[in-house]
Order: C-alpha cells, then structure tokens, then sequence
C-alpha cells in the first residue's frame, strides 16, 4: 500500500498545474527528457519519457480526476524492458468525519498488491 501512496502521490500533486505544460530537456551525456502535463476541469494528467544515449526508454504516465466525494488516480511506468507497473487507486470521503484510500499496484509479470485504510480528518 505504502509503494501505491507513492506512486500516485505525485499525480495528486498535479492536481495544481496549469492548463498545458510541455518540457524537453537534453543532459550532458545525450540523454533526453521530455514531459507534458494537463489540466481539463477536475481531472489533470501527465506523462515523460526518457531516452538515454544509448537509446533505451522509460516512460510513464498517470491521471487523477477529483470530485466532490473523493479522488480517482491511475499511473503506469513502463521500464527499459518493456514490463510495465501500473497503480491505480481511489479516495472517498466518508462524511462522517473519515476518508477511505484504497489502492492496486499490478508488477509487470502481473502480480497485484492491493489494501486500503480508513483515515479520520
């Protein structure tokens, strides 16, 4: 659970990007990093890719749309091999006072890891 907190905390955090933003960035050494992130409403996204100078790849991409009674997040990392790990979780608000966050991470050989917890705010 604590691994898909994480991982989708930073798509949370997108949540305060502006409209459209789109970076490139090229390292000393040939690599190069590029990035692109959204907002639409309630819902924002973002993805990145980097290549290094031999060519390899990773990239990843995720998403979060809030509305009144919680937040929806998904996200995926797929790595130099192909295999990809994606994440995809949930908070709700209760309305008694507590909020349920809940969470799967599912590995590139498909395995999944899932749990959620009750949090009082």
């Amino acid at each position: 659970m604590n691994r898909m907190l994480l991982a989708v905390s930073p798509i949370v955090l997108l949540l305060t990007v502006p409209a459209l933003a789109q970076h490139t960035r090229t390292g000393p050494h040939g690599t190069t990093a590029t990035s692109t992130a959204s907002r639409t409403g309630n819902s924002v996204s973002g993805s990145g890719t980097v290549t290094g100078a031999r060519g390899n790849q990773v990239s990843g991409q995720g998403s979060a749309t809030r509305a009144p009674t919680g937040t929806t997040e998904s996200g995926s990392v797929t790595g130099v091999k192909g295999g990809t790990t994606s994440v995809n979780g949930s908070t709700t608000n209760n309305g008694n006072g507590t909020s349920t966050a809940s969470g799967t991470v599912t590995g590139p050989r498909g395995n999944s890891k899932s749990g959620s917890t009750t949090i009082a705010h």
